[in-house]
């Protein structure tokens, strides 16, 4: 024997190791004295070996045994195995220790069924006499101890080893009889009959034992269920492509059609049913797939799709293409086609024949002249166009994502030059649409997305692979809801299940096995069989590896440091080690991550749980002390390393003092960071899951209650916030409605201040106004006596937004003035914004637009600065309202659409329901009055469930208007009565004067023009104590003279219309101007004054005004007064 590390020559008979360098002379020498090994064991015997050896020759029957046990050793080494002893007529194997493989159960059943046939084969003349002859065999899967026993020889104990022995006795001749357990590791290797349970001796219960049929053809491959599974849910994207295939055929035209899906949705096979369609309609189909990998050409797909049109093999050469081309080319020159546009040389460098095609402006680095790469595509494309000719063609390319920029370019470019009927069916990821850019290199493709299955679909789908059986209905919805649709995701799921024996079928209905579905799935089954690969690891690669195990799947650059004085010897040749293994890969930006998540589970298997408990809290307070993390990084970190740690500690049951209790409260405290980060990042679900995990530990201090609390709110659960304010109120001294406030000092007044502004919040949300505005009184009067800004600035600004929504427009005004002031004294940026978004309301409600438009601005710029998410989404809010109020009604709508998904997932019902009037009120100015009622009772019943006066008003006045627009001005005058019903209730003089506005157009519209008259003056008379500016008067007072022009009184219309005419370039509030303006352009034409009128009607297509009927209004009123309409839109610059 030689030493396999310094290559000397050992001369002492079972040597362990080396008596030169002391290295292991075999794999048993360098295991550990005992470990625990999942394993396959294999025994096999002679059966009847003793009563047949009775009339043979001693030596005859020592030969049959040297050659039986020969080939059975023979069959166990060929495998991997480990023979551990000898039984007189047959040998005890093991599989998986000292050395694991990842298929040692599939080895154990190779190694018997190649043993159970070479003996059959050697003993077909041993079987005299009558008396059968043939090897038995069993096996077992399972759990073992391992090592040197007695200090003599290795081998393994345990009950996987009793058990296989009994199995073997039990085995009827020539069989191979194993227990459910290797059955359940193997089915997808062989085949397996399940047997009657048989009680074996030693064992209490009957086993559940299966025999061995035989393997299946293609050892090592497990077939997947989805490929031989019903395909399903895919109606309508089948008849998509049906549809597709009859027009280019009908109309000799080429089709593309670009579908994506995420991974496991069924491109694959929807591409294989799509070329079994085309095969039935008569199309000639060319199928391939681009890969990631393993593409020595450029071309890929392209080539491919050339290989597969030719008939030609992988393992063709090139006189075979030649051959196959000039075929192509003679039987359609024969056929009176065209084919001298067929370059057969340049196909050849397509196939890998030739040179290289490159691009025609890079110069060539080699003796031979390179081809232009430009020509591929039009050659490639006349190949297809020319085959296109004898049948309809179907091209399809699988998997594009995949494919090189260059593959991309050169496939569109074919693509494009194909004519005739060729249909072209292109699948991939998502990413191929959004970041390849397919559709911007195939400009006439049709995308589709193939979506996850649902419902029906893919409950059908989960009982095709049970065999077609019932599925228990709540473990059928788990099992759905674990897959989401994906059926590549439900055909593994099934397929593990059952193999683990988790899913059962019990009286024709499948069960799944409590708390299956928890945990990470594959962890404890597939882990064991890398620990060959650890095993084999050098002992300081072996360590490095263990203790980077515990970091996690991912292992940032900075952790490294934790390791890099704890190992015993060097710490780079070991990463290096695991590098070179590929057990771990460096990451593009920096750190390391293990190459299977697999690999990790069974590396950090091996470790005790006490010694986890130790290594995951000093990777936590390493992550406390370290300034090589972002904050956020480093919270994460903590966290996820603290919670293990103290988990681990509490299973052990450590002493308090162990390190990882040590490092509770750097733990909490990481928790309360990340909720009070999940809640700006308008996640509130985590933020209480954070919460909820940190309460584990140690019971919430007072501000992560608050952050707890906030997150109730916004998730529309006022219940729990109250009770949990009202808690906390009675735990700090004070209640709810400010008793005890004035007792406060200074230690609790920020925790008193935050609990009365929510509990505001919270009464606000359940319809209580009247009680929010006391909590926040309170709330202003502490913060403002203990000098916290933060809080004085967020009790004004919603103090103010009451007095906004109750018509005191000039006390919202100061108080979020001295909000403003406030925080601009303390420097507080994102107070500022709040002040100033608050602000930009009253601005707008007064008609001065351009202040609340700077307000905004500068809102937003602070926002951005402080990288506040959700001020700056609140921001768009408001600009949508202002904007709506300004007759940007288009802008208004972009932005309600693109807020509103935010306002639902922070649960702000307000917010919500003034966005769908926005949108509803857009809607019908702008003439799309189909969705706009749906939306507007939508809006309604949003501010109902709140009891908020002013959003039911305006609702309400938005309905109206779509009455109005219908043509049903009498149920307009309903709404409207309602309307105002709630606007004198809350006391708005905007809501009052909408309403009001609103009715006079209403009846002027039923003949009632001194009801309008009315309707206008008692709308302006609202404006008067307020200080509006122009734009807020310009709707009641076009009302006001359309009222005196259908009274007869001409003169007094002319002088209202003119006066409001004057600043046509201003926008109004919720009114058009160019409407106004253009009205009175009409007039002044029909009473002569024409150029006055030409001038006016001009000026009306500048004015502005984006609803759909002033538009028209002011078109034809320029038309009429002789403006060149044409021209002066070319020469516009829009007002608004």
């Amino acid at each position: 024997m030689t030493c396999p590390f310094c290559g000397t020559v050992v001369v002492v008979p079972g040597a362990r190791y080396c008596h030169n360098c002391g290295g292991p002379l075999s794999p048993v020498a360098s295991m550990p004295a005992t470990e625990r090994r999942v394993v396959t064991v294999l025994f096999c015997d002679l059966s009847d070996f003793t009563a047949w050896s009775e009339d043979q020759d001693p030596e005859r029957v020592g030969a049959v045994t040297d050659m039986v046990l020969a080939e059975c050793a023979k069959a166990v080494n060929e495998y991997g195995g480990h023979v551990d002893k000898l039984t007189g007529d047959g040998l005890m194997a093991v599989f998986g220790a000292p050395i694991a493989h990842d298929d040692d159960a599939e080895r154990a059943v190779r190694a018997a069924q190649r043993m159970r046939r070479a003996v059959r084969s050697l003993l077909k003349t041993e079987s005299g006499g009558g008396v059968p002859l043939g090897l038995r065999v069993g096996l077992r899967s399972g759990l073992v101890v391992a090592g040197m026993q007695a200090s003599v020889e290795y081998t393994v104990i345990g009950d996987t080893v009793n058990t296989a022995a009994r199995l073997a006795d039990a085995a009827a001749v020539g069989t191979v009889y194993a227990s459910a357990e290797t059955v359940t590791a193997t089915r997808h290797v062989a085949a397996w009959r399940r047997l009657t349970p048989l009680r074996l001796k030693g064992k209490r219960k009957p086993v559940e034992v299966y025999e061995l049929l035989g393997l299946h053809d293609e050892p090592g491959i497990r077939a997947g269920l989805g490929d031989q599974a019903p395909f399903v849910g895919r109606g309508p994207e089948m008849g998509r492509i049906s549809g597709r295939l009859e027009a280019v055929i009908d109309r000799n035209e080429p089709i593309s059609v670009v579908m994506t899906g995420d991974a496991g949705l069924g491109k694959t096979r929807f591409a294989l049913e799509s070329a079994r369609l085309a095969t039935s309609r008569g199309a000639r189909v060319l199928s391939v797939r681009a890969a990631a990998y393993g593409q020595g050409y450029r071309l890929g797909p392209l080539a491919d799709l050339v290989r597969k049109a030719i008939g030609l093999s992988i393992s063709e050469d090139r006189e075979a293409a030649e051959r196959q081309l000039r075929r192509i080319v003679e039987r359609h020159a024969a056929a009176g086609y065209d084919t001298s546009a067929l370059n057969v040389e340049l196909l050849l460098s397509v196939l890998g024949f030739g040179p290289a095609p490159q691009p025609a402006n890079r110069p060539s680095d080699s003796a031979h002249a390179d081809v232009d790469a430009e020509a591929v595509p039009a050659v490639v494309a006349d190949l297809f166009n020319l085959m296109a000719r004898e049948t309809p063609l179907m091209l399809i390319v699988d998997d594009l994502h995949a494919a090189t920029p260059q593959a991309l370019n050169l496939l569109s470019a074919a693509v494009a030059r194909l004519s005739g009927p060729i249909l072209v069916l292109i699948l991939g990821r998502p990413d191929l649409v959004r970041t390849a850019g397919v559709l911007t290199r195939i400009s006439e493709a049709e995308a589709y997305t193939l979506t996850p299955l649902r419902g029906a679909d893919a409950a059908r789908l989960l009982s095709a692979f049970c065999d077609n059986g019932q599925v228990d209905p709540e473990d059928e919805s788990l099992l759905l809801a674990t897959a989401q649709g994906n059926p590549y995701y439900l055909a593994e799921l099934v397929t593990l299940l059952t193999e683990r024996g988790m899913l059962t079928e019990s009286d024709g209905v499948w069960h799944l096995a409590p708390g299956s579905l928890t945990g990470r799935l594959l962890s404890a089954d597939l882990a064991k069989v890398l620990t060959a690969r650890i095993d084999s690891l050098p002992p300081t690669a072996r360590q490095l590896l263990r203790e980077v195990a515990v970091v996690g799947d991912t292992i940032p650059e900075a952790a490294l440091e934790v390791f890099a004085g704890t190992l015993n010897g060097d710490f780079d040749a070991a990463m290096e080690e695991l590098l070179s293994r590929r057990m771990l890969r460096r990451r593009t930006h920096g750190g390391y991550r293990f190459v299977t998540p697999l690999m990790r589970e069974a590396a950090y298997a091996g470790l005790g749980r006490a010694d986890l408990a130790d290594r995951h809290a000093r990777l936590a307070r390493w992550a406390v002390d370290t300034d090589r993390l972002a904050p956020q990084q480093a919270d994460e970190f903590v966290i996820s390393h603290g919670t293990k740690a103290i988990d681990l500690a509490d299973t052990m049951r450590l002493r308090p003092t162990a390190a990882a209790y040590r490092i509770s409260d750097e733990c909490v405290a990481a928790y309360g960071r990340a909720a009070s980060r999940a809640m700006d990042a308008a996640e509130p679900d985590d933020a209480l899951r954070l919460l909820t995990e940190s309460e584990r530990i140690a019971p919430l201090a007072v501000p992560d209650q608050l952050v707890r609390v906030r997150a109730r709110l916004r998730l529309g659960r006022t219940g729990e916030a109250l009770a949990g304010l009202e808690a906390l109120a009675s735990r700090l001294g004070v209640t709810l409605s400010g008793d005890g406030v004035a007792d406060i000092g200074p230690d609790d007044a920020t925790a008193v201040a935050r609990t009365l502004l929510l509990a505001g919040r919270a009464y606000r949300a359940d319809g209580e106004q009247d009680r929010a505005a006391v909590s926040w009184r309170h709330a202003w009067e502490l913060a403002d006596r203990a000098g916290l800004a933060n809080e004085q600035t967020d009790a004004l600004c919603r103090l103010g937004m009451l007095d906004y929504l109750g018509g005191r427009l000039r006390r919202a005004e100061e108080r979020f003035t001295t909000a403003l002031e406030v925080a601009t004294g303390a420097e507080d940026g994102r107070a500022q914004a709040w002040a100033l978004q608050h602000l930009a309301w009253v601005q707008t409600s007064r008609g001065d637009f351009a202040a609340a438009d700077a307000s905004l601005g500068r809102a937003a710029r602070l926002f951005a600065a402080q990288r506040d998410r959700i001020g700056r989404a609140w921001v768009r809010s408001s600009a949508a309202f202002t904007r709506l109020l300004a007759g940007r009604l288009r802008e208004a709508a972009r932005l309600a659409e693109a807020f509103r998904p935010f306002g639902e997932q922070v649960g702000d019902a307000w917010a919500v329901g003034m966005l769908r009037a926005v949108n509803a009120y857009s809607a019908v100015e702008l003439g799309e009055i189909a969705q706009a009622d749906a939306m507007a009772r939508r809006a309604f019943a949003a501010f109902d469930r709140i009891g908020d006066v002013w959003g039911r008003g305006f609702t309400l006045v938005v309905r109206a208007t779509i009455a109005r627009e219908l043509g049903e001005p009498e149920h307009a005058l309903e709404l409207l009565d309602e309307a105002q019903a709630f606007a004198e209730e809350a006391g708005h003089p905007l809501l009052n004067g909408m309403a009001l506005t609103l009715r006079g157009h209403c009846l002027l519209g039923m003949g009632d023009a001194a009801g309008a008259e009315a309707a206008a003056r008692r709308t302006l008379s609202l404006a008067v104590p307020h200080e509006v500016l122009e734009p807020v008067k310009v709707g009641p007072m076009s009302l006001l003279a359309e009222a005196r022009l259908a009274q007869g009184d001409r003169t007094a219309a002319l002088r209202w219309l003119a006066d409001v005419s004057k600043a046509y370039t201003s926008p109004a509030l919720l009114y058009s101007r160019r409407r106004v303006v253009a009205r009175y352009a009409q007039l002044l034409l029909e009473d002569g004054q024409h150029d006055a009128a030409r001038r006016w009607a001009l000026r009306a297509l500048r004015a502005p005004g984006e609803d759909a009927a002033s538009e028209e209004f002011a078109t034809r009123v320029a038309i009429d007064s002789g403006v060149d309409t044409a021209r002066a839109a070319g020469s516009m610059v829009p007002a608004s």
